[in-house]
């Protein structure tokens, strides 16, 4: 580090510095270079704070980033938990029709031909419709699976994702008990339409 010094009336010793006189110029200043001290630790508090601000910038910028992913993820879990309560709601309705139609099989001993045939259709449509659910039932926990593997450092959302599984649980032992109604069903309407022929 240069520092310089510039005085008309002493150099750095103390004493008057030279003059000169050249038709009848001032006094001419004289510029003394001093070479200044500087402490080689004095750097050093201020260079390891700027490393710790930086670190704590990209921590900082590592947390966000975090949040957001976290966020995302749980907008993901709340569409999810809509579409599985749809389905729920879906697979009671099937279930009521399908007791309804059981009730309905019950009820009749003797029944044509082309009303056998129309509660075969009825069975196989609903049946359908029964597959479907439960297709879209292991899609929705396959997709809940990837978000619990995403989720699975961040222990806030384990609550969440246990009432998901709760919740799958339960949805999956109605298809089960709806399957069983599903067979009751067809045994009734096989038993039925043995009886109906001559």
């Amino acid at each position: 580090m240069i520092l310089l010094l510039e005085s008309p009336a002493a150099n750095c010793f103390g004493a008057a510095p030279p003059t000169t006189r050249d038709n009848g110029n001032d006094i001419m200043d004289k510029t003394v270079k001093i070479r200044a001290y500087t402490d080689p630790a004095s750097g050093q508090p201020a260079s390891r704070q700027k490393e710790q601000d930086i670190e704590l910038a990209a921590r900082d910028a590592q947390l966000a980033d975090e949040r957001n992913k976290s966020l995302e993820q749980l907008k993901t879990i709340v569409q999810l938990r809509e579409a599985l309560k749809q389905e729920q709601g879906r697979t009671a309705e099937l279930s009521k029709r399908v007791n309804e139609l059981e009730s309905g099989l019950q009820q009749v001993s003797a029944s044509s031909a082309n009303e056998l045939a129309r509660k075969d259709a009825l069975i196989e449509s609903e049946m359908k419709k029964a597959v479907d659910a439960e297709s879209k039932c292991k899609e929705l926990q396959a997709q809940l699976k990837q978000e619990q593997a995403k989720l699975a450092n961040m222990p806030d959302q384990t609550r969440m994702l246990e009432a998901k599984d709760k919740e799958l649980a339960d949805l999956k032992t109605r298809l089960q008990d709806m399957g069983g109604v599903l067979n009751k069903i067809i045994s009734i309407a096989e038993a039925a339409r043995l009886v109906s022929k001559p």
